[in-house]
């Protein structure tokens, strides 16, 4: 029966019923609103700042307990320090140990000043004792320098600063035999006052505790009562649901209705069968639609995105732009085992009704050819970008040294190439071309990184990684290096790419002399001419640039550089551009250990050239860590080139040869600047071709020094001294 063949007494009942139903749903509405309100400003607010604060009290009364055996620390550093002075001992520790403890003790006070307890009468007489005792820590805990001095007739003695911190140390024992029971009486106070808050503040949470379980208990049956009114909704928003039948059979979109079950709709367009390549779709889920040609990460992501736009408050066009199918590659199987790519858009629609959302129109559309088009629009840009970006920082570049490094690598390569297609008849052979490839590859990545040429770099480290690789397994076979091919191939093609780009930015060069001032032309030659053999700047470039890659501060000093001979020039620059590297990544420290250890933030790196009439010297040196040979026998165990029992028998000097000997590194990072145990065993390989000598001298924690005679003359003799 209509509502017109209803009476108008049981329409007006039906009115009635639905009023009252909607003003007992608006009070229940508005009761929640106003509990949860009153337990957020009556229970949660309060018992969040009094958990707070128990919080905070707890934490100080933790650090007043722990700041109790401070003052006796402190008297027991002292009397440390006077008995190693008095033994003639070590005393630099004690001292460290001592300005540890009193800068704690003073970060311990601001932190107790800021707490509950920072105005209290004891913390104030506290800060009191301490101001007073640390006058008598101070010249202790600031001691630097040595106390003693060595003579071979009286021995060990204590020189005058020794003398003086003796008499500081022995004052400040005596101001701690007062002091150390004060501050120890004056925590216990402080601690006791702050128990006291602890407890009240525990009280007190404990009574907001009670007062939210009946809040809750309120919350949890209103929450009830508004779960039951959503199954409720949800029921008869099933059973109103009115499928639209009159979907355009002419449109060339695919469009179809989805219901609350994501299940398709009886009606839809024709085109759907030609986008889908099915021609039944009735009953079947989105879920089905879609599996077959997308991922299984796209489609849970797209059942998620589905699920939201049933949601009545979600902002329509702010969860279109978050569409995950706008734009989504589908494949179809073409049934001779191939599959097709597509790609489709897909568009969401919320169909309302006088109860919320009915239904979901989506509408597919095929933009494969739009997609295919913006991709390689995308590419060209992108190449015509890569393009840009080379030749503008080959622009920047010695034209002179570009051309020398684009010969030399070639040249390189193809002594690369020679060695894969040399046969190799055992494992040995296979060990000694990656050690000759690894080494060639090296030097090429270093000149690349002195030049700035970071894509010729990122290649060479890449072809290094695969170098590493292959060293790294057990066995080795011809077909391990088929990788090798295919990288070197594309590498050359680079170095093709680079040299034709430099033939561009040579003739953007020449155009720009044509057309510049005679004058701006000899104002621009006395710079390209005076830094056309120059080493320092790139050697200076490229320790900057592993520094900041490494955390790390480095200053590099040269001299003499730009008396190199000719013939050596190139050796001399390979040799420079290894060690600078290792030395920035093996022995510079970082900024922070330079601080502790009393040295200058950056790290000094210098390189020295010598001429002679016999030969030239070449030394390098820098201020880090140094080389400990035991570090060194301990690696060369842990890799198993040594045992033991072998490790324990290398004197000094054998020890320090191993860093040249190829593959050994004490360094386990995979950074572009990580040596591999490549870098010295390619300087070895330089000095050896050129019958010189290479030495190292060593101070753990002070220098490393690396000594090279290069004789002028070639002629063969042991390498290193």
């Amino acid at each position: 029966m209509s509502s017109r063949d209803r009476s108008p007494a049981a329409q007006q009942g039906s009115m009635t019923t639905h009023s009252s139903a909607r003003t007992r749903d608006r009070a229940a509405t508005a009761g929640f609103l106003v509990l949860l309100v009153a337990f957020i400003g009556l229970v949660l607010v309060p018992g969040y700042r009094v958990a707070d604060q128990l919080s905070a009290d707890t934490a100080v009364l933790k650090l007043a307990s722990e700041q109790r055996g401070q003052p006796a620390a402190i008297a027991k550093s002292l009397v440390t320090i006077r008995d190693r002075l008095g033994s003639r001992d070590f005393v630099g520790q004690a001292v460290k140990d001592l300005g540890g403890s009193v800068q704690g003790f003073d970060q311990s006070l601001a932190q107790l000043k800021l707490s509950a307890a920072g105005n209290s009468t004891e913390l104030r007489a506290i800060e009191s004792l301490w101001s007073d005792y640390r006058k008598a820590l101070d010249p202790v805990a600031g001691f630097k320098g040595l106390p003693y001095r060595d003579s071979y007739s009286s021995g060990t003695q204590l020189n005058s600063s020794g003398r003086q911190l003796q008499k500081d140390v022995r004052q400040a024992i005596k101001s701690s035999r007062g002091a150390t029971d004060r501050l120890d009486s004056a925590l216990a106070a402080v601690g006791a006052s702050l128990e006291r808050q602890v407890v009240t503040a525990s009280a007190t949470l404990r009574k907001l505790m009670l007062t939210g379980v009946a809040f809750a208990c309120l919350l949890v049956a209103l929450l009830a009562y508004f779960q039951w009114l959503k199954v409720r909704h949800e029921r008869l928003a099933v059973e109103a649901q009115n499928q639209t039948r009159d979907i355009l059979g002419t449109v060339k979109d695919g469009l179809f209705l989805l219901d609350a079950d994501f299940r398709i709709g009886k009606a839809c367009s024709a085109s759907l069968s030609a986008l889908f390549r099915r021609d039944d779709f009735s009953g079947m889920t989105l879920e089905d639609l879609l599996r077959d040609t997308v991922t299984e990460k796209t489609l849970a992501t797209a059942m998620k995105y589905v699920k939201l736009l049933w949601g009545e408050r979600a902002n329509e066009n702010l969860i279109r732009s978050i569409n995950p199918l706008a734009e989504v590659e589908v494949h179809f199987d073409r049934g001779d085992g191939s599959r097709d790519l597509r790609y489709l858009e897909f568009d969401f629609h919320r169909v309302k009704g006088d109860r919320g959302v009915r239904h979901i129109l989506v509408s597919v559309t095929d933009v494969t050819s739009r997609v295919m088009l913006a991709r390689e629009l995308k590419v060209s840009q992108a190449n015509a970008q890569v393009q840009m970006d080379m030749l503008l920082g080959l622009l920047q570049v010695d034209p002179d040294q570009l051309v020398s490094f684009l010969d030399d690598t070639s040249a390189a390569l193809a002594q690369v190439n020679s060695v894969l297609k040399v046969p190799a008849r055992g494992d040995g052979d296979f060990r000694a071309k990656i050690d000759q490839i690894f080494r060639e590859m090296h030097r090429i990545k270093g000149d690349a990184a002195t030049l700035g040429l970071a894509s010729v770099e990122s290649r060479t480290h890449a072809f290094e990684d695969l170098l590493q690789d292959l060293r790294q397994r057990s066995q080795l076979s011809g077909n391990d290096f088929l990788p090798l091919v295919v990288n070197l191939d594309e590498i050359l093609g680079h170095l093709q790419s680079i040299r034709e780009l430099a033939n561009r930015a040579d003739a953007l060069r020449t155009n720009a002399l044509l057309t510049a001032a005679p004058t701006a032309r000899a104002a621009t030659a006395t710079p390209h001419d005076a830094g056309e053999h120059g080493m320092t700047a790139p050697l200076d470039a490229l320790a900057q640039r592993v520094a900041t890659d490494a955390g790390k501060k480095v200053r590099l000093v040269t001299t003499g550089l730009d008396e190199v001979p000719g013939d050596l020039r190139k050796t001399v620059r390979d040799i420079a551009i290894q060690l600078v590297r290792n030395a920035v990544v093996h022995g510079i420290e970082d900024a922070g250990t330079r601080r502790g250890l009393g040295k200058d933030e950056a790290g000094l790196l210098q390189i020295q050239f010598m001429p002679g009439e016999r030969g030239s010297e070449l030394a390098f040196q820098d201020d880090g860590c140094g080389i400990v040979p035991e570090r060194l026998r301990e690696a060369a165990v842990r890799r198993g080139d040594l045992s033991a029992s072998e490790a324990q028998q290398l004197d000094t000097k054998a020890s320090l040869a191993l860093i040249f000997k190829p593959g050994f590194s004490t360094h386990d990072g995979n950074g572009r600047d990580a040596g591999r145990g490549v870098g010295l065993d390619f300087v070895l390989k330089a000095i050896q071709s050129i019958g010189g000598r290479i030495s190292i001298s060593t101070a753990p924690g002070r220098y490393t020094r690396f000594t090279i005679s290069l004789p002028a003359q070639s002629g063969q003799q042991e390498a290193v001294a």
